[in-house]
């Protein structure tokens, strides 16, 4: 567990994404007011060191941002069944065992005013994606809207960025824009995030964006500037 900022935290994991091919994950915990807790991308925990971390806290949400990462839910469920979990809708068609118990991200963003602002990103039903503000660290943290692999790198991981255009740079993966079906709707959804006091922008795979340059930089691959 890596501390970034005061109150974010990240664990980094591997994930197979095809044979041959691993990416870097990273899972975000966010500290909030009364003792609260937010869990974004659940990864593979260590059961003892995620228990010891959620024992510290009264309230926890366990947030799924996208319709891809969801594949360690259950057994974050399975560790925890008492806290909520949040995400899209459509993910109960990928883990049937979520219908009736996912909770919008709506609702979430309710419980969550003044301290984290969520922002979906629409016109891409595929992806599904809602990335999040947080207002005490300046941090916007997204998942798969755009990544920031750099070397080194292992063979199979290169050959895959450098085929969706995302090798050692900051880039919008080709397979994201290709799934985008209402430009226009996406682009009036990512532009907010141009206007946001942004001190870093956290990614669900590579390196933590810091820097005006490399925020701009960001901001103008996604469209928001």
């Amino acid at each position: 567990m890596k501390k970034i900022t005061e109150n974010i935290f990240i664990d980094e994991y591997s994930e197979k994404i095809m044979p041959g091919v691993h990416f870097p994950v990273n899972s975000s915990l966010i500290e909030l007011e009364n003792n609260t807790l937010m869990v974004i991308s659940p990864g593979p925990f260590e059961q003892k060191m995620i228990r010891e971390i959620i024992a510290k806290y009264s309230t926890i949400y366990c947030v799924a941002p996208n319709a891809f990462h969801h594949k360690h839910l259950k057994s974050f469920n399975s560790f925890f069944p008492e806290i909520d979990i949040y995400g899209p809708s459509a993910l109960t068609k990928k883990q049937p065992w979520l219908s009736g118990k996912i909770l919008s991200l709506d609702s979430l963003a309710e419980k969550l005013k003044g301290q984290i602002l969520l922002f979906p990103i629409l016109g891409n039903s595929l992806l599904n994606e809602t990335v999040f503000y947080c207002h005490r660290s300046k941090s916007l943290i997204v998942t798969d809207l755009f990544f920031n692999m750099r070397n080194p790198m292992p063979l199979g991981r290169k050959w895959i960025l450098s085929l969706v255009g995302a090798r050692n740079k900051i880039a919008q993966s080709k397979l994201v824009k290709k799934s985008i079906t209402d430009k226009e709707t996406y682009i009036r959804s990512v532009k907010p995030l141009g206007k946001l006091d942004c001190q870093r922008i956290i990614v669900g795979h590579g390196h933590i964006v810091e820097g005006a340059a490399g925020i701009k930089k960001a901001l103008e691959v996604i469209g928001a500037v």
